[in-house]
């Protein structure tokens, strides 16, 4: 083999084995003790950068540290930033809504809930209850049956009123729609959450319905079942103060619940409601079976007589 000068040298050679360019030379480099100090050196400072990195993002992040979300809830949109100065976390405004749950101009809703754990410095989303009401057009509902009218007035945020009914050929059909007394007119606006009242044709005939059985039902979930029968909630009592409306039940109703008796359209009903959900007495049976609805409406022969009443 050629030296750098141009020199033949013999694998024999000594000169050949100490040229780290070839493969012995190469092999007894990397077993030398200055190449093995090198990687043991470069291995501890390894070691070393991990554990610093480990431990100063584990500080940088607060791993493992976290406070409880405060309960912005009810604080006035004023008094936010001065609250949130109490506190570990930040804040911010994404959305708005109307509910008689709160006072307005306050907190009605955030996220994450009060007290869940998060980190220092975590952003808070509120949604604060509107100062004025949102408005809402009030949809056209005449000629379409009662299921589609209720379908679309709680759609765009409307309640379902009183069902009065009058003598008309379209059984069940809305003839007028009603808000405080007086006929909506196309494109009205009215405040979220408003009820409007329904005029229905009763079919000219003295139509009458089995009374639904209402016991132990919530109170949506029992108004929800009166205006499918097509009567009325004329008013409900609470027996004690509650806060969650929802967890109250119906241990009594007004006309009470008789198999087979019928009542005519539109009949109002009285419902007493508590939230002492295990004395009520109730029929499990009854309570789960399904409405009738329209196929056991009872229909009797019209009278004339009745008309002119």
């Amino acid at each position: 083999m050629l030296n750098s000068r141009g020199c033949i040298i013999s694998i024999f050679d000594p000169r050949w084995h100490t040229n780290k360019r070839t493969p012995l030379g190469l092999i007894r480099f990397i077993f030398s003790k200055q190449f093995l100090l090198n990687v043991a050196l470069a291995c501890i400072l390894g070691g070393v950068g991990i554990i610093a990195l480990y431990f100063w993002l584990g500080a940088y992040t607060e791993h493992g540290k976290t406070v409880a979300a405060p309960d912005f809830t009810g604080v006035p949109i004023g008094d936010i930033e001065a609250f949130a100065d109490t506190t570990e976390v930040e804040w911010i405004i994404v959305d708005s809504l109307y509910t008689d749950e709160y006072p307005k101009g306050t907190v009605a809703e955030q996220e994450p809930k009060p007290g869940y754990r998060v980190k220092r410095g975590r952003k808070i989303y509120l949604t604060v209850n509107a100062v004025l009401p949102k408005q809402v057009t009030v949809p056209n509902v005449r000629n379409l049956s009662l299921r589609q009218a209720k379908a679309v007035l709680e759609s765009v945020g409307l309640r379902l009123g009183e069902l009065q009914y009058k003598p008309d050929i379209a059984k069940n059909a809305v003839l007028d729609q009603l808000i405080r007394g007086k006929s909506a007119k196309e494109g009205q606006m009215a405040v979220m959450g408003t009820v409007v009242d329904l005029i229905l044709g009763d079919g000219l005939s003295n139509t009458r319905v089995p009374i639904p059985y209402l016991l132990y039902y919530r109170l949506d979930e029992a108004t929800d079942r009166l205006n499918l029968s097509s009567l009325n909630l004329a008013t409900f009592k609470i027996d004690t103060p509650v806060v969650d409306s929802g967890l109250v039940r119906v241990y009594k109703q007004i006309p009470a619940f008789k198999e087979k008796e019928l009542v005519p359209l539109g009949t109002s009903f009285i419902l007493y409601l508590t939230d002492d959900t295990l004395s009520i007495e109730y029929d499990s049976t009854l309570y789960s079976k399904p409405l009738p609805l329209d196929s056991l409406i009872i229909e009797e022969e019209f009278d004339e007589t009745d008309f002119d009443q």
